[in-house]
């Protein structure tokens, strides 16, 4: 496994011309300061994206120094549904009820995994600061908010690549590489990390097989978007003003929606969109320019998608694999449409258009769809995205 190299972010000619272009229209239609003011020339920028900075913790002490790491995990619709409790040698994770996607996910699935991708991130920063650890999952059945217990205990510093990737690892919107395929050997790779037995990641590599997920997934988008109340919970945590970034920390931006530069510069300028347009636009992009761009899609399975466990395991499993492409300089991004409405038509009791859909795609019935994603070679850098500062998740 290669080394992170130092992130560097390159202009193009031709982004730095679409840049050009847009600072002109911006002083014509004299825009400049609403510009400045909506954080268009200060993308990453501010309190919001300090945390990517101080990920390993060195200006705290203890068990402390590991939460940086912890708080940097992907998690659906960048919700950040941790807490933290930190004794001297133990930390608890629980789960933040405030923070969860209401309808968009109505069986909680997304909440837990994500939790797991935390989990994933601390145990990593237990190791290369030379915590030994036992790891006890839902350790009191009876309260879900209380995930898991890490007991620390001295032990060998074991840093590693998948530690160092910590810090650029961000989900890629963007439209993948077409003339590059992922090898076949790339992919049993990735199966190599998962050590979890009652967790299995089902591959779509093949013209056909990308096809296939790729129009459920366009399908599941739009019957998304015709669900009022799973597109209005999940609209609440978008972020269009610059100040409600820097204050709440949280949520999806215009700069990490993976629309093309010209459209996110003109979106911070004029008055925030509707929903409407809003899901158009995620519409759009999901159709033109994330499916077809996939050079492989897969989905996370395990044994019962409705038990918390293994919903953990799974985040553990997802942050890790999104870890190691990050070092191997490969592009991942959660597709969970299919997911979601196959958790909100259980919600409902409604047909199960696409829950039986997932079931087929698995082609497996010893195997329940926890998470579906797609992979490939970046064609941009993915931006960073808003996170909480450590005091305000730890309890």
């Amino acid at each position: 496994m290669s080394q992170i190299e130092e992130h560097k972010t390159g202009v193009s000619r031709r982004t730095f011309l679409k840049g050009a272009g847009a600072v002109v229209m911006l002083v014509a239609a004299g825009g400049v300061w609403r510009a400045a003011d909506q954080g268009v020339f200060s993308t990453g920028e501010g309190p919001a994206y300090k945390p990517w900075e101080d990920w390993r913790g060195d200006n705290l002490e203890g068990a402390f120094a590991l939460v940086p790491a912890a708080i940097l995990a992907s998690n659906a619709h960048n919700i950040q549904p941790w807490l933290f409790r930190i004794e001297e040698s133990r930390i608890d994770l629980f789960v933040d009820r405030e923070r969860n996607d209401g309808a968009a996910d109505p069986l909680r699935r997304e909440q837990y995994m994500s939790l797991g991708c935390a989990l994933e991130n601390l145990i990593l920063a237990a190791q290369a600061r030379g915590y030994a650890h036992q790891l006890t999952l839902m350790p009191e059945g009876s309260d879900s908010t209380y995930v898991a217990r890490l007991t620390l205990s001295p032990g060998q510093e074991r840093p590693s690549d998948l530690y160092e990737a910590i810090p650029h690892r961000h989900t890629n919107r963007y439209p993948y590489d077409t003339g590059r395929q992922v090898p076949a050997g790339t992919l049993d790779d990735l199966d190599a990390l998962n050590d979890q037995a009652d967790v299995k990641v089902f591959w779509f590599s093949s013209p056909e097989e990308r096809k296939r997920i790729g129009d459920l997934t366009i399908a599941a988008t739009e019957a998304f978007i015709a669900d009022e109340e799973q597109s209005s919970d999940s609209n609440a945590w978008y972020r269009h003003d610059w100040d409600e970034i820097q204050h709440k920390r949280d949520g999806i931006t215009l700069d990490a929606s993976g629309a093309p530069f010209l459209l996110r510069v003109v979106g911070k300028i004029f008055p925030e969109s509707s929903r409407e347009q809003n899901d158009k636009t995620w519409l759009t992009v999901t159709k033109d320019k994330q499916v077809p761009t996939a050079a492989a899609f897969g989905i996370i399975a395990v044994r019962d998608a409705r038990d918390d466990g293994q919903r953990l395991r799974a985040g553990r499993i997802w942050q890790r694999m999104h870890l190691w492409a990050t070092a191997e300089k490969l592009a991942m991004q959660p597709l969970n449409q299919i997911n979601e409405r196959a958790d909100r038509e259980e919600q409902l009791g409604i047909e199960p258009r696409f829950g039986d859909a997932l079931k087929e795609l698995l082609g497996d019935p010893r195997w329940q769809g926890a998470f579906s994603f797609r992979m490939g070679y970046p064609t941009e850098t993915a931006p960073e995205s808003p996170r909480r500062s450590v005091d305000e998740v730890v309890v």
